[in-house]
């Protein structure tokens, strides 16, 4: 929530405060985007300083509304575009600013600094906050201000200080990287390259991230940056698309798909949401009648109504292109999302005693003397699985039976998941890459003896018990599909399309079961 000028900042934290006595002037532009009779309605106008404007799957409409002072930590809000009525959402906030759905449904908030978490957190269904990373480099983070996730699940956002007395404990502003599948955080721009970072977007074709410099620091840069994102989620060097000179810059943005940027223009004598193109050049111009923070799309019969946060309130103007939802959209071919980073077991939970998980040259060690399942913490619905998989090394004299597994569309918050697993054991027992429902009726195949046995010679010799062994799975819809090695295994309709969490198994009879190139991809438009 920058602006360069004290006067301006203190009228943005009053709901109730105008920088004009007369009402803003017409929106203008381009009739390809702006419709000539569109004008900015007001939907509500109860709060104190609206922020981070994000829109759910059946297009409920979500706000922060950040306090001022340090004794509350404030609010998230919905709008319900069917009755037009506002509740609170989520009564303590955090601090909460940019808010961003995942292509899981998840709500996403950037918490900020002044008595805020000052960390990237997911708020739950019920309104509570559970913390994604709340620090780098063992410090805590400046002010998380807004973010951006993409279709794969990473999440890029800013980390900027604009209030707050609280320790500085990072020695420069930046944007950074946040890996769902096992929580690592890298820095993706530092701050020799974007002085103070706000808003952020993605391009349509999930090619550029566009960055808002909101520096407002005497002689600080106000600018609108692209940058060009590489295939392994880092950066390319920065283009200035926009530079606003000694006027104030952008807040929070959104994007078209035809690859337009809506921004929050801040700038006292010009403020509004103005359109740019992905080259810069102005479209549109949104006059608001209080100082703009965000904006964002709705879905729906409501892909083409721009939601902005203004001052202390909300707003909407129908346009004439759809909204551009980066979380949501289709993965590009090949997109895969790691669920193991080779270097630690961050992102997998046991769900009871597992004596060791631990990452062992860039493998993931399971050793168990007890029945446990460990989840991670990535969840999809449709998509492919795939792991490498090596069983710990056979005692002849124990004639042992080692079991393992790995889960898929697992739910169940605590203890044993229910859901299903592709069945991992020793080559003897036959039924490598059969599927088995967990609290959903047992086998699904093979069923009896008699399935058994046709699997057992029909495979035999495909799986070693010595080696490293190639697992796939695909669920779409209530259709599963198995695969070892290359070979199809199972192919089943089991009548339900579920969705939830990756897992591995350990049935508890001693050994490491070996986990290596670990990754998932969702596929179709069920995340």
């Amino acid at each position: 929530m920058p602006i360069r000028f004290v006067t301006c900042f203190l009228l943005a934290l009053s709901g109730s405060a105008r920088l004009a006595n007369a009402e803003p002037a017409n929106p203008s532009g381009s009739l390809s985007i702006l419709p000539s009779s569109s004008r900015l309605e007001e939907l509500w106008n109860e709060g104190e300083f609206t922020e981070g404007v994000a829109v759910a799957a059946d297009g409920t409409v979500y706000f922060s509304d950040i306090p001022s002072g340090e004794g509350t930590t404030g609010q998230v809000h919905k709008f319900d575009p069917n009755t037009g009525k506002t509740s609170v959402h989520c009564a303590a906030s955090g601090k909460s600013n940019g808010l961003m759905f995942d292509s899981a449904g998840r709500l996403i908030a950037c918490c900020g600094a002044n008595n805020g978490l000052m960390a990237l957190c997911e708020i739950l269904p019920e309104g509570k906050l559970k913390v994604l990373t709340g620090r780098f480099n063992g410090g805590r983070y400046l002010s998380p201000n807004d973010l951006v996730i993409l279709p794969n699940g990473t999440i890029y956002f800013s980390d900027p200080r604009y209030v707050g007395s609280e320790k500085e404990e990072q020695h420069q502003m930046a944007v950074y990287r946040y890996n769902p599948a096992d929580g690592s955080v890298k820095r993706a721009i530092s701050a020799d390259q974007v002085e103070k970072p706000n808003g952020l977007a993605l391009s349509p074709d999930g090619g550029t991230l566009y960055v808002a410099e909101t520096n407002n620091a005497p002689g600080g840069r106000m600018t609108l940056n692209a940058f060009k994102l590489l295939g392994d989620g880092n950066l390319g060097s920065k283009k200035v698309l926009v530079d606003f000179g000694a006027e104030a810059g952008i807040d929070g943005m959104t994007v078209d798909v035809q690859g337009n940027i809506y921004a929050a223009v801040r700038s006292a004598s010009r403020f509004g949401i103005v359109v740019y193109t992905a080259t810069g050049r102005e479209l549109a111009y949104i006059p608001t009648e209080t100082l703009p923070t965000n904006c964002c799309f709705g879905t729906g019969t409501e892909a083409n109504v721009l939601y902005v946060t203004a001052g202390g309130g909300l707003y909407r103007i129908p346009m004439n292109v759809a909204g551009h939802h980066p979380a949501t959209a289709p993965l590009a071919k090949g997109s895969w999302v790691p669920l193991f980073d080779g270097q630690s077991a961050k992102g997998w939970t046991p769900r009871g005693r597992a004596d060791r998980l631990e990452a062992v040259n860039g493998e993931l060690h399971l050793f168990s003397t007890a029945n446990v399942w460990v989840v991670s913490d990535v969840q999809m619905a449709d998509f492919e699985v795939e792991a490498e998989v090596k069983l710990p090394e056979q005692a002849a004299a124990k004639e042992d039976h080692f079991n393992s597994g790995l889960g898929f569309r697992l739910f169940g918050e605590t203890g044993k998941p229910k859901g299903y697993q592709c069945e991992v054991e020793r080559e003897s027992a036959g039924k490598n890459g059969g599927v088995y429902g967990i609290g959903l009726g047992g086998w699904l195949f093979p069923k009896g003896a008699k399935q058994t046995a046709a699997m057992r010679q029909k495979n035999s010799g495909l799986f070693r018990d010595d080696k490293w062994n190639k697992f796939r799975v695909r669920a779409v819809g209530p259709r599963i599909q198995t695969w070892i090695n290359g070979r199809l295994i199972s192919d089943l309709e089991d009548g339900r399309s579920l969705r939830g969490r990756f897992g591995i198994q350990h049935h508890g009879s001693g050994g490491v079961v070996r986990f290596r190139n670990f990754r998932a991809r969702p596929l179709g438009s069920r995340r």
